[in-house]
Parts: structure tokens; sequence; C-alpha cells
């Protein structure tokens, strides 16, 4: 893990050349301060950030109030200022809405996986009238947004044809559209041809692990004004996990997405029609997803709408072991099946950062925990 010392005095005046800034605004309840800036325009509150700098290949992080941050920023050039003006604008900036959906409040993803070798074994379904009825269930539920794959992206997958995902998607997608689900439907996929297979039938949201990796893609979607989730992964689903690499895994993807967003916006992409995920579990070992999970608020200096998924993932099941080992425990697995309560303390992790959107296996249990949480906001 990456050792980031806590100090009283950072390197350099924020934005300095030779050093980079990163701010994390230090997310607290209405109630907690009362004269808060709002993040996103949401339901969390900040006065006060964590300001990270790497110089070289150390990090130091000091903990400072919004307005000894700016003036800071003040004593170093008008250039610093104005960046750091910039960087509190992108976070307290109340986010359009995306795809129709409000994001001044939190919303749950429901996943249907119409494949048959989900790492979730419950997720797995291929039965049209069973994954409606799933679908009608999870609305009910609290759903604001359902995503259909058709395609693995566990561990190891190995790639399937463009053909057979869409197989898997195109028969469910139109019951969808013909049973009019009171729910926004966003399709999973890599590929351009299931994302026009997915336009044309009507669905709301393309969701990308890849991160919109050509441009023929970006074309696509910004020619038909279709709202996109891009994700971060480190290589393909086949060899992600296969020993991945970072200096520092939350900056590391916020400097991905924010070339991303600047390349996708010069290619004509709307930046109302964008959402990033940080991709937990795609190319990122244990450490490399718990500082990224630490250090969630800096995605909130990119701009635009968050989503995390962490349901039932792998990291639920390492962190479960690890403890039955402190315990003097042998236990070797903790499977999908076993990971509810985690995924929930994470969700409940991810709203309390003011993370919009929260992609889940369990609607139910996800949405009562987010409305519990919410009423104490």
């Amino acid at each position: 893990m990456v050792d980031v010392n806590r100090d009283r005095h950072l390197f350099a005046p924020p934005f300095c050349k030779g050093v980079e800034t990163y701010i994390l605004p230090i997310p607290k309840s209405k109630y907690e301060l009362h004269n808060g800036l709002k993040i996103a325009g949401g339901w969390r509150y900040f006065n006060d950030l964590r300001v990270i700098q790497k110089k070289n290949d150390s990090y130091v992080e000091v903990l400072m109030s919004t307005s000894e941050f700016i003036s800071s920023a003040k004593m170093a050039s008008k250039k610093s200022l104005r960046k750091a003006e910039l960087h509190i604008e992108n976070i307290v900036r109340k986010r359009l809405p995306f795809a129709t959906i409000d994001m001044s409040l939190p919303h749950v993803m429901g996943v249907l996986n119409l494949t048959p070798d989900s790492f979730y074994k419950k997720s797995r379904e291929n039965n049209t009238k069973i994954v409606l009825r799933k679908c009608k269930r999870m609305v009910q539920d609290g759903a604001t947004v359902l995503d259909i794959g058709g395609e693995s992206s566990r561990p190891g997958a190995d790639k399937i044809s463009e053909k057979t995902e869409q197989e898997r998607v195109e028969k469910i997608l139109n019951q969808l559209k013909h049973e009019d689900i009171k729910s926004i439907i966003s399709l999973d996929t890599r590929n351009l041809g299931t994302m026009k297979l997915g336009y044309n039938i009507g669905v709301d949201i393309i969701n990308d692990i890849s991160g919109l990796d050509t441009n023929d893609k970006v074309e696509f979607v910004a020619s038909k004004n279709l709202p996109v989730i891009v994700m971060h992964m480190q290589n393909k689903p086949e060899n992600m996990q296969i020993n991945p690499q970072y200096n520092f895994s939350p900056i590391d993807v916020y400097n991905f997405f924010s070339k991303k967003i600047n390349d996708l916006l010069h290619l004509g992409l709307d930046i109302s029609n964008l959402a990033i995920d940080p991709g937990i579990g795609f190319g990122k070992n244990k450490y490399h997803n718990l500082d990224i999970l630490k250090n969630l608020s800096i995605f909130h200096g990119l701009g635009v709408p968050i989503l995390i998924g962490i349901s039932r993932k792998s990291l639920i099941g390492e962190l479960a072991i690890e403890d039955f080992k402190s315990r003097g425990i042998y236990k070797r697995s903790v499977g999908p099946s076993s990971r509810l309560s985690g995924s929930l303390a994470f969700s409940i992790h991810a709203f309390n950062n003011g993370i919009q959107l929260i992609r889940t296996h369990d609607v139910f249990e996800t949405r009562q925990a987010l409305t519990c949480q919410f009423s104490l906001n």
C-alpha cells in the first residue's frame, strides 16, 4: 500500500509547478454543518478538505478548511487561485439530470445478468418470463435503473461474440419496452454493435466497462445523445486480475477520468450525458480497491455523477476471510451468496460520500439501507 504522509504542511502551495494537487471534500450531514457547501448539489455537505499532493513518488496529505485552501492557492499565483476555485466549483456544482434522473438524490441500479457464468449464481437468468418478473420486482423494490447485461465481466471471463451477447439481451430489452416498465433501462456492454442494437430498441443508458475505449463508440453515443457510464478498468476481464499495478490507485484512476472526460467532451459528448464508475474489482487488488473506497470523495472533483458497483464482490469475501483468520478460524472462502452484509456496508459508505448511483444485485435490501440512512442525514 502507498504511504501517504499526513502532515501540517503541503509540499508547496496548491497547483504550483512541480507538484500535483488533489482535493477531497470531507462529507458531513446537514446536521453536522450549519453553513456547509453542498457536494454536487446533493445531500452531503463539506467545509473541510483533505488536500493530497504528489511530488515525484512521495505523497503528503493536509487537512484544510476550504477558505484556507483558497488562501494558500492565492498566495502562489493567479493561475493557482483559478485552478483552486475551479476545483471547488466542480465539487459544489449541482449535477445536471442524467438520463432524466435527479442527481441531487441517491439512486439504486438493479443488476440483471443474462449470462450463464455470472460470478453470482442467483443473478444468472435467461428465461424471459422470470427475468421480466425480476425486473418488475426490482422496480417495485426501489430500483431507479435496471442494468441489463449479456456478457460476463467477472475476472477471467472469456470474450464472447457480439452475436451471442445480442441474442441474450434483445428479447428481454424488447419485452421491457413493450411492457412499459417504469424504470430507466441501462445496457451493460462494451461492444459497438450491441450499443446500436440497444439504441434501436430504446435503452436509456449505455454502461461501458471498457470506458468508451474507441472513437467509433464515442462518436456513436455522442451522435445519438445517449447517456453513458464510463468505467475504469486496467486491461480486460480475461487478464485484469493478473498482477494489476498502480502508483496510488485513487489518484491514478482520477487522472484517467480527468483526461478521459476532457477527450470525450472534445469529441462531442455532452457533459450531461456522462457519469463515471471507478471500477471496483476491475483490474485492482484488495489494496487498490480499499484505497479507492477510502478516498471516494476525490471523484466529485471531476464534476460529473458517480456510480459505485461493489455488490457481492470478492473484496468482501477477502475481508471476511481475514477477519476469521484474525480470530483463529480457518475459512477457505466466503462466496458471493454470503456477501450481502458487506455489500450493504459499502453501499452506506458510498451514500455517505455523496455517490449518486449504487449498482447492486439486492435492490430491496440496498434501498432499505439507504432509506434508513437518509432519514438520519
